[in-house]
C-alpha cells in the first residue's frame, strides 16, 4: 500500500498525464506569469501559449517533487540502519521517486518525439461560416442581432461585418445613445444603414444598435428620403392595414417600399388623416412601384393617421378574378333590380385601373327603364348605386380629396361614408389583389 506521501506523488502524476489529455482549458486572469527556464511565459488573447505554459509547469512540478521525495528517502536511508522499519520505508520512497522521475522525462520526450505539435500546442482556425461578426480587422466575434451598450463589446472589436457569400441584405439601426435611444431621448440623429455580404459598419459614436435583414414591405421614414433608403429613423417593415403609430404618426417624412423580385405582387400603401382606414376622408394617391426598392417623400399637407396596404397582384392579375362591377341601383345584380351596369373585367383593369366617374357609362342593354330616366343616370357620377366584386380587387372612389377604400360587395353606396351627404364619385381607382 501506498505511504500519504506516496500518493500525492502519485497523483501529481497522474494530473501531468490528464493534462496531456484533457479537453477543457480554463483560462487564469495573472498578469505577472513565473519566469520558468524553457518555457516561454503566455501571451495575452492566445490559448495555445497558456496550454503550451501550464504543460510545462506541470512537468517541472512533477520532476521537482520527485526529486525532493528521492532526497527525503535518501535521507531516511541513511538515518536508519538501526531500524529495518525505517530503512525499507526509504527505500520504497527512491524507487517511486526514481519511477515518477523516469515517467516524467519519458512523457515528454515520446510526445515530442511522435508529435511535437502537442507540446507546441497550436490553434488551427475554424473555417469561416456565414454571419453577422464584430471585427478589428483580422479576427472576429460573432455579433447579438442588438445590444444595449456598445461599451459592452470588447476594445478594438467596433466594427461590424456581414460576412456571407449571397444573402439578404441587412439593416442596422445605430442610435447615438444606450438603450435604443436618440439624442432627444427619441429618434433624433438615428440612423439606419444597409450592408450587403463582405461590407463592414464602424460602431463609432454608437451607443446602441439594432440589427435586422431587409424583408420585403413598406417602411415608414422619419426625414424622407436619401435614395431608395430612409433619411433617419426608419420602422421595421410593415405588411398590414394599420394605425399610424409614434413617431410617425403627423410625422411622417417618407415611405420605403421593398418588393420581392420573385414574387408576382407588389405592395401599396394609401394614407389616411383617420384613425379608421376603412372610413371616409381625406387620403392619398395610392402609394406602389414595379421596381424592388423605391423611396417616396412628396406627401400631402393634411396630418396622416392611418394606412391601407395591399398586395399589389402586378404580374398575374389575370389570377385575382373577373373583375368589378359598377351598377346605377343598390343591390344592382340582384334579379329586378333594373340597374345600368359598367362591367370591369380583368382586362380592362389590368394591373391598375383609374378613371373619371363621369367617364364611365352605363350600359342599358336589356333593361327596362324610361328614356328619361337613362339619360339622367348615364354615367357613374350621376348614379352610384352598387359595387360588385368578382374577385380580389381593391377599389378606392373619391370625391374632391376624400376617398374612402373597399375590398368587398358594396349594397348601397349611398348609406356610405363618402357618398351619404348626397355627395357625387368625381373618380375611381380598382387594382387587382392578393
Amino acid at each position: 500500500m501506498f505511504k500519504k506521501k506516496d500518493k500525492l506523488l502519485f497523483f501529481l502524476i497522474l494530473a501531468f498525464f490528464l493534462t496531456i489529455n484533457g479537453s477543457s482549458v480554463f483560462a487564469l486572469e495573472i498578469s505577472d506569469f513565473p519566469v520558468i527556464p524553457g518555457l516561454r511565459a503566455p501571451s495575452e488573447d492566445s490559448l495555445p501559449s497558456y496550454i503550451a505554459y501550464f504543460f510545462g509547469l506541470i512537468a517541472y512540478l512533477s520532476a521537482i517533487i520527485a526529486v525532493i521525495s528521492f532526497a527525503i528517502g535518501g535521507i531516511q536511508l541513511i538515518m536508519s540502519p538501526a531500524n529495518p522499519s525505517l530503512a525499507k520505508e526509504a527505500k520504497e520512497k527512491i524507487k517511486n521517486s526514481l519511477i515518477g522521475i523516469i515517467l516524467t522525462l519519458s512523457a515528454v520526450v515520446i510526445l515530442q518525439t511522435i508529435n511535437p505539435s502537442i507540446i507546441e500546442v497550436q490553434m488551427t482556425e475554424l473555417p469561416e461560416t456565414d454571419g453577422i461578426f464584430y471585427t478589428n480587422g483580422s479576427n472576429f466575434k460573432p455579433a447579438p442581432m442588438s445590444e444595449l451598450n456598445v461599451s459592452n463589446i470588447s476594445r478594438g472589436y467596433r466594427n461590424i461585418i456581414y460576412k456571407c457569400q449571397t444573402g439578404t441584405p441587412i439593416l442596422i439601426w445605430k442610435y447615438p445613445k444606450t438603450n435604443f435611444r436618440g439624442n432627444d431621448g427619441l429618434y433624433k440623429d438615428v440612423t439606419v444603414v444597409k450592408k450587403k455580404c463582405g461590407e463592414r459598419e464602424s460602431l463609432s459614436g454608437v451607443g446602441s444598435f439594432k440589427i435586422s435583414y431587409e424583408s420585403p414591405g413598406i417602411y415608414f421614414c422619419l426625414d424622407g428620403c436619401n435614395g431608395d433608403m430612409c433619411s433617419g429613423f426608419m420602422s421595421q417593415p410593415i405588411i398590414s392595414s394599420n394605425v399610424l403609430f409614434e413617431p410617425f404618426k403627423d410625422n411622417l417624412g417618407g415611405v420605403r417600399i421593398v418588393n420581392d423580385l420573385s414574387s408576382k405582387s407588389r405592395y401599396g400603401i394609401i394614407f389616411h388623416n383617420k384613425e379608421d382606414p376603412t372610413s371616409a376622408g381625406n387620403c392619398y394617391n395610392p402609394i406602389y412601384t414595379e421596381q424592388e426598392i423605391k423611396c417616396f417623400d412628396s406627401f400631402p399637407n393634411f396630418s396622416l393617421a392611418s394606412a391601407t396596404v395591399f398586395y399589389w397582384n402586378y404580374n398575374d392579375y389575370q389570377t385575382s378574378g373577373q373583375g368589378v362591377n359598377l351598377y346605377s341601383e343598390p343591390f344592382g345584380w340582384g334579379v329586378g333590380a333594373r340597374a345600368g351596369e359598367i362591367s370591369l373585367k380583368s382586362q380592362t383593369i389590368g394591373s391598375n385601373w383609374s378613371e373619371f366617374a363621369d367617364s364611365l357609362i352605363f350600359n342599358y342593354s336589356g333593361i327596362e327603364r324610361p328614356i328619361g330616366y337613362k339619360q339622367i343616370y348615364e354615367n357613374f357620377k350621376q348614379r352610384s348605386g352598387s359595387i360588385e366584386f368578382e374577385g380580389s380587387y381593391i377599389v378606392v372612389l373619391w370625391v374632391g380629396s376624400s376617398c374612402q377604400v373597399f375590398k368587398k360587395d358594396v349594397v348601397n353606396l349611398k348609406t356610405t361614408e363618402l357618398l351619404a351627404p348626397g355627395a357625387k364619385i368625381e373618380r375611381i381607382f380598382v387594382a387587382p389583389t392578393n
